[in-house]
């Protein structure tokens, strides 16, 4: 792979259940530390709702110019997410202000709908950051969105003079409705029901330098490859046939688009029920020839909840401030499933000189 085809992380923005920034989230990943808990929602059972939440005193109160809006419920947490971890990058940012590629939650089918009006506009009033609102984009495809984000970056700095951008991922579950409609398929995990799935939520944004002003960077250098992103036909609510394809397809590009050198350590979206164990395992037997038998595999939904739409960037950013206390893993795969058709894949490569912390 030639470094002309990767992209650089600059700076990570971090919320989740379990930290208040990446570096947080990352070390309470690696402890097992979990916050999931019982909350006042009642499933189909009536037994409480378990889920992972952010504690509310952490997060920005919602902007005043935003009531007129009339936001649903669950945009406004959206937002106030959002901007606690983008603002963790504003010492960060360039003068100009920059294009945001955001993914966002997906329109289940059924569901209410997660998102009303200009969420770019919304998010520089709630976080008083600027952005460049006209070469910014939304991707409302949930889990694969962040790593679709990677490969816009990717095609933005092929562009001359094009050398930063941010990127980022955003979602909650906190909707009595969306719970409802989870609860009623049997989704949710809980009391008698041991094929479902713990909803979270959280926000997660990375500043993306090109290979022009690498060397501006502190070492580590974060490398990411062009992503390999590609669809499932037979997905949680197609009526065609699950085969596995999508996922084991996006993982062989991934490797494709990466040096020729086998992941130590694989990171993933999945959520923990049937579809997504089996959904993992075809794409890693598929493709088994790259991975080294001692391969450490990593799932952090197990601690901080289903984040949804932030899964992406929540990983690559854990990837890029692990560094220091996991020297010895070097080469990483990024594994993102939607409940939909979009999957996604990404090798991060650490390169560059690695302070070991103890």
């Amino acid at each position: 792979m030639s470094n002309a085809s990767r992209v650089y992380v600059a700076g990570v923005g971090m919320i989740t259940p379990i930290g208040a920034d990446a570096v947080m989230t990352f070390h309470s990943v690696n402890t097992d530390i979990s916050r999931v808990g019982a909350t006042s929602i009642l499933n189909r059972s009536l037994n409480p709702v378990s889920m992972a939440l952010v504690p509310d005193g952490a997060l920005p109160e919602f902007n005043e110019g935003l009531v007129s809006a009339h936001l649903p419920d669950r945009q406004q947490r959206l937002l106030r997410l959002a901007s606690a971890a983008l603002s963790q990058l504003a010492d960060k940012l360039p003068g100009n202000p920059l294009p945001l590629y955001l993914a966002l939650p997906e329109q289940l089918p059924d569901a209410p709908a997660p998102l009303v009006g200009n969420v770019i506009e919304q998010l520089v009033l709630q976080s008083e950051i600027e952005l460049n609102q006209a070469e910014s984009m939304v991707a409302p495809i949930g889990r694969a969105g962040g790593l679709h984000a990677v490969r816009k970056a990717h095609q933005y700095f092929a562009q001359p003079g094009h050398d930063y951008v941010l990127i980022g991922g955003v979602d909650t579950y906190w909707d009595p409705y969306l719970l409802a409609k989870l609860s009623a398929e049997g989704r949710l995990s809980g009391q008698g029901n041991m094929d479902g799935f713990t909803p979270g939520e959280g926000a997660a944004f990375l500043l993306l330098a090109s290979e022009r002003v690498k060397e501006q960077l502190p070492e580590p250098h974060i490398a990411l490859a062009m992503p390999g992103c590609t669809e499932e036909a037979g997905h949680r609510y197609s009526d065609e046939p699950y085969r596995g394809e999508g996922m084991a397809q996006a993982v062989t590009q991934a490797f494709e688009r990466a040096e020729s050198v086998q992941a130590h350590c694989v990171w993933t979206s999945m959520i923990y029920d049937h579809f997504s164990h089996k959904e993992l395992a075809v794409a890693l037997t598929r493709n088994s020839d790259k991975l080294p038998g001692n391969v450490v595999m990593r799932h952090p939904v197990d601690c901080l909840g289903d984040v949804g739409a932030a899964i992406g960037c929540a990983l690559v950013g854990m990837i890029a401030v692990a560094a220091p206390w996991q020297p010895n893993l070097r080469h990483h795969l990024v594994c993102c499933a939607s409940d939909l058709a979009h999957r996604a894949a990404l090798r991060v490569d650490i390169d560059g000189r690695i302070q070991a912390t103890s």
